[in-house]
């Protein structure tokens, strides 16, 4: 370091080159990743400017800031990359240039040296035990861990100093000011002992580095002196006072031996306490030789005056953990190559994704739905719940058929689904007369093609229409085709509706109607008997039949949980921080592998633990023999089978009016009136086409009759002639 007239040292920026990132990186990346560089070239771009802002900084916070964006971004990227990819960066010898510093003459810039120098400190040890460390080379001088020693030791004694000068500001305690003093001369101390035990490192700071360290040192344990000798006033130690001031004017005299390697600021500073130690020790001589009489102890036996430990090494959180506060609103930015994913991760998430499919489908779906299939196939063959109430003598009516009519009522009834079909049928019949004007054009145009080629002959050397119009004709033949599917599925719906009309309309009934509709349940008084063997179970039969229907409902749901689950189950960002994390942890360059994320996968695959619980439990419940016994006992009660036979029927037609419900509510009467509103759009701009066309052609006369030339009272066919389109019968309105 040069010097000047300021009293503290500076640490000069670390001198580097311009250099070519991206050539590097995008090498790296086309053979050891499985994206494209080119998808990255801002990424390139930003990283190659951000390096080049940090090759000629003054001293100023927004060169920390570009420092700091840099060196977060260098960070992240080492995430994404191994240590050694093969780009070199040039460095030379720090210590060469020098540096403006803080003001420290106000309390404010006091305060702001202090955390700077506490930052520096903390930079320092973070260089020391985390970067260099982790370096896979020796490093240079100016970063080996001595020298990185000697640098934070400075920076922690200038911040002590920092603490120390706003006491003496404050006018604290002399006791205090005092160690305040002392820990500043122990991290000078510290400086310049490290510093001077290796000759390469003393080389690089030269003699005036070494001498203000030592100097500094002197200088502070004098004013630790100082300050205590003040104190030993107070506490009439009178002696004692003289022995410090003497012990501080023989490190001021040291001190200044060395003037010649000092700058300016760091004699004025000795000068000044020597001129007050000269004036108080003179003092001090004087009143105890004629006042207090006390004897002066030898410097030997004087105690400690101790220490006050002020300052500590602070990380800045921008150098601690960068890549956390990376954001479009910090200093840092936003990462780059934040979508780079390495290939072994594409690997080891689709090693994740296919196992966890294969836990999904075969170890909780299929047990899962075979759960749902075995419920549903028990109660059926038992004809459960209709025929449990078959045998009810306080009710006419089943209580699951009350159910079953209560819920088509409040659905609207038969009555409803009359109106959806008719509603169906006008949406129909416009899609029909939408195609139907449509070709009506095309119709128009050939005959209009025709009558110019009858009059002009071999001149008219226009296309025919049929060849003209053929991606139309064959674009009204694919929505014929769509027209008659719709048209076969809604009479497939009309016709089970026909079918099940009766017990549709039964259902939509009153209760009295019920009542007088339902066959009564006993016939005779010799059915009795039977009756009440089967009603001694059937509490209990009732109970594992809603249980039956709580496993189904259950079975359904975590169906849909573990669907969803699973389509949420994108374990991408986690693989990235393992990734992270294993290539950071290497000391060694190491090649990821699928294998390296084993533990990962199952700790995740653990979230379907529960849904593999969940599928057992369910299988044991579901297994008792109460249905078994209930069989045996039906077959033996005598009931009346006219009355079971019309129960099932309304069962049938309940489940009928549910399906039919369903698909017009959910998808028929939509995709009707969706492609009614496609057709209408294509029958405009078929319309635009066709009238464009014919403009261009002056025909004043009316066209003469062609023969077998469609005409408005023909019906029109999709099967294209040499003259036009013939129309089969119109299908009756659906």
């Amino acid at each position: 370091m040069t010097t000047g007239s300021i009293n503290i040292l500076t640490i000069d920026f670390k001198r580097t080159e311009r250099i070519g990132l991206t050539t590097a990186l995008r090498e790296y990346i086309s053979y050891h990743y499985n994206d494209h560089p080119d998808n990255f070239t801002d990424d390139f771009r930003v990283l190659d400017e951000l390096r080049n802002d940090c090759l000629n900084l003054e001293v100023h916070q927004n060169a920390l800031h570009r420092l700091l964006k840099y060196y977060g971004q260098l960070v992240f990227i080492g995430s994404k990359f191994p240590i050694d990819f093969g780009i070199e960066f040039p460095w030379y010898s720090a210590f060469s240039d020098e540096k403006r510093p803080k003001n420290r003459t106000t309390p404010e810039g006091v305060k702001r040296a202090c955390q700077h120098f506490q930052y520096a400190a903390g930079c320092f040890k973070h260089l020391n035990e985390v970067i260099v460390a982790e370096m896979r080379i020796a490093p240079p001088l100016d970063l080996s861990s001595d020298m990185l020693k000697v640098l934070t030791n400075t920076m922690l004694a200038q911040a002590q100093e920092c603490f120390w000068q706003k006491a003496v500001h404050d006018k604290y305690k002399d006791g205090t000011v005092a160690k305040l003093a002392n820990q500043v001369s122990i991290y000078y101390e510290h400086a310049h002992e490290i510093a001077s035990n290796n000759s390469e490192i003393a080389n690089i700071f030269g003699q005036g580095w070494l001498t203000h360290l030592q100097v500094k040192s002197w200088h502070f344990h004098a004013a630790a002196e100082f300050r205590k000798s003040s104190e030993c006033i107070s506490q009439n130690k009178y002696g004692e006072e003289i022995a410090r001031l003497q012990v501080c004017q023989e490190y001021i005299k040291k001190g200044l031996d060395q003037c010649r390697h000092l700058r300016e600021a760091v004699i004025k500073d000795l000068e000044s306490v020597q001129a007050a130690v000269q004036s108080n020790l003179k003092r001090a001589l004087k009143d105890n030789d004629i006042i207090y009489l006390q004897m002066v102890p030898s410097s030997l036996s004087l105690t400690s005056i101790g220490k006050a430990n002020m300052a500590t090494p602070n990380i800045p959180p921008e150098v601690k953990d960068p890549i956390s506060l990376m954001n479009e609103r910090s200093i840092l930015g936003v990462p780059l190559f934040v979508k780079l994913v390495p290939y072994a991760v594409h690997q080891a998430h689709s090693v994740y994704s296919d196992r966890k499919e294969k836990l999904v489908r075969d170890e909780i779906l299929s047990k899962l739905h075979e759960l749902i299939n075995i419920c549903n196939s028990t109660l059926r063959s038992l004809n459960l719940p209709a025929a449990l109430n078959e045998v009810d003598q306080r009710s006419q009516i089943p209580p699951s058929i009350l159910s079953m009519s209560r819920e088509v009522r409040n659905e609207g009834g038969l009555a409803r689904l009359n109106a959806m079909f008719d509603t169906l049928q006008d949406k129909s019949r416009i899609v029909y007369q939408t195609l139907d004007e449509a070709l009506a054009f095309l119709d128009q145009e050939c005959t209009d093609d025709e009558e110019f080629r009858n009059k002009f002959g071999e001149k008219w050397t226009r296309p025919p229409s049929l060849s003209a119009n053929k991606e139309l004709t064959e674009k009204a033949e694919s929505y014929r085709k769509v027209y008659d599917q719709a048209y076969k599925s809604n009479k497939i719906l009309q016709n089970g509706l026909e079918q099940q009309s009766e017990a549709l309309d039964i259902l939509s009934s009153d209760r009295e109607i019920l009542e007088e509709r339902v066959p009564p349940e006993i016939t005779s008084e010799s059915d009795v008997d039977d009756v009440d063997g089967v009603q001694k179970i059937k509490d209990d039969l009732r109970a594992l039949i809603n249980q039956s229907f709580q496993i189904t409902r259950e079975c359904e749901t975590k169906i849909q949980e573990v669907k969803k689950t699973a389509d949420l189950d994108d374990i991408a960002p986690i693989l990235l921080k393992e990734a992270a994390k294993i290539t950071s942890a290497s000391n060694t360059s190491i090649k990821l592998e699928p294998a390296h994320f084993e533990d990962l996968f199952n700790e995740q695959l653990k979230k379907y633990d529960k849904y593999l619980l969940t599928s057992n439990k369910l299988s044991d419940i579901q297994d008792n023999e109460k249905f078994e016994e209930y069989n045996k006992r039906r077959r033996m009660a005598s009931t009346n089978q006219k009355r079971a036979q019309f129960i099932q029927m309304l069962g049938n037609g309940y489940k009928c009016f549910i399906n039919i419900l369903q698909r017009l509510q959910e998808g028929m009467a939509q995709n009707c009136q969706a492609f009614a509103t496609q057709r209408r759009k294509e029958a405009e701009r078929f319309s635009n086409v066709l009238l464009g066309s014919t403009r261009n052609f002056d025909i004043s006369q009316p066209a003469s009759p062609v023969p077998n030339l469609w005409n408005k009272g023909m019906p029109i066919s999709f099967s294209p002639t040499s003259r036009g389109y013939q129309r089969p019968p119109q299908p009756p309105p659906q």
